[in-house]
């Protein structure tokens, strides 16, 4: 395993998960924030040095390749690629966990852990990118599209093989081989989601918000001189109706659950288990004690000043 190889400032093979709104731990508006800011900003993200599960993916990743190499009968494995592949024509490129180079025709077989996914059999004749995941999740026939597939597509298209294979090893006991072959309508999605990347870093047009936090990220600065924008000129009134709606019942809500809580919590007393039925519906109801371990005094270290756009919006009738 060798350290990123990519460039920061445009798509690698492992963002495109992300980059396809299909990533549970980053948007599009995230990606290109973070591009953004490099090119014009001159910031950078702070380096993340991994944590202990990514440390173990990292030393078993030879391992499992190796694993790979073996069911699949590869020759000329290649474990240690310490350069960056290119695409010959998009701005996107990616970096290899390992490859080889395979002969004939694969099949699932149950027996070997090896399942063809996107054909009944898949040609693995000449070169093909081999990429090592580790998960903690259950044993699964599919992987999810963000946990190597979209990666691996991505994989090909930059070095031009047909086919690779994502191993994910589960829970340290059990290896699974997923042999996938080059995707036309997939590598289509991914290069148009590529060029319309590089339009809105150029142009610096953020993507549709998936969430508030996300409209966040777009717009993380306030222009101190632009004047407040009318929304009853948008015919956007409505949704401040909506906004104030929803922040009342939320509050209602959350007024009727303390008030059910205590009740309930007045019942119980130091007993930490009840039960009742609603309707046809049994349900159990605990109230356990959380044991903490002691833990030693730390000092805060200190902070720079900064300033950043508020989570929420703030809404109030106007006299």
């Amino acid at each position: 395993m060798v350290g990123k190889l990519t460039p920061d400032t445009i798509i690698s093979a492992s963002k495109v998960p992300a980059l396809l709104g299909m990533s549970p731990y980053s948007s599009p508006n995230d990606i290109l924030k973070e591009v953004v800011d490099i090119i014009h900003n001159d910031t950078r993200p702070a380096f993340w040095g991994g944590n202990e599960a990514t440390r173990w993916g990292d030393r078993l990743e030879p391992v499992v390749l190796g694993e790979v190499a073996k069911r699949l009968s590869l020759t000329d494995v290649v474990l240690d690629h310490d350069i960056a592949v290119f695409h010959p024509t998009l701005e996107m490129a990616c970096s290899l966990d390992g490859s080889g180079v395979g002969a004939g025709q694969v099949k699932t077989s149950v027996e070997h852990l090896i399942y063809t996914m996107n054909a009944p059999e898949i040609d693995i004749t000449g070169p093909g990118v081999l990429e090592a995941k580790v998960t903690s999740a259950m044993p699964e026939d599919m992987p999810p599209p963000q946990r190597g597939p979209l990666q691996l597509q991505a994989q090909m298209m930059c070095t031009g093989y047909t086919w690779g294979v994502v191993a994910t090893l589960y829970r340290g006991i059990e290896l699974r081989l997923f042999v996938y072959q080059e995707d036309d309508a997939i590598q289509k999605r991914i290069a148009n989601a590529v060029d319309d990347f590089e339009r809105r870093k150029r142009d610096i047009d953020w993507y549709p918000p998936l969430t508030s936090e996300d409209a966040n990220t777009a717009w993380g600065n306030v222009d101190d001189a632009a004047p407040p924008i009318d929304l009853d000129d948008l015919g956007s009134s409505m949704l401040i109706a909506d906004l104030v709606q929803a922040k009342t019942d939320k509050t209602d809500a959350e007024d009727r659950i303390e008030a059910a809580e205590v009740s309930i919590k007045e019942i119980m007393g130091n007993h930490e288990a009840a039960e009742g039925t609603v309707g046809n519906t049994l349900y159990n109801v605990k109230w356990p004690m959380r044991h903490f371990k002691d833990k030693p005094e730390r000092l805060t270290p200190a902070k720079p000043a900064y300033s950043t756009r508020q989570k929420t919006l703030t809404i109030k009738e106007r006299l």
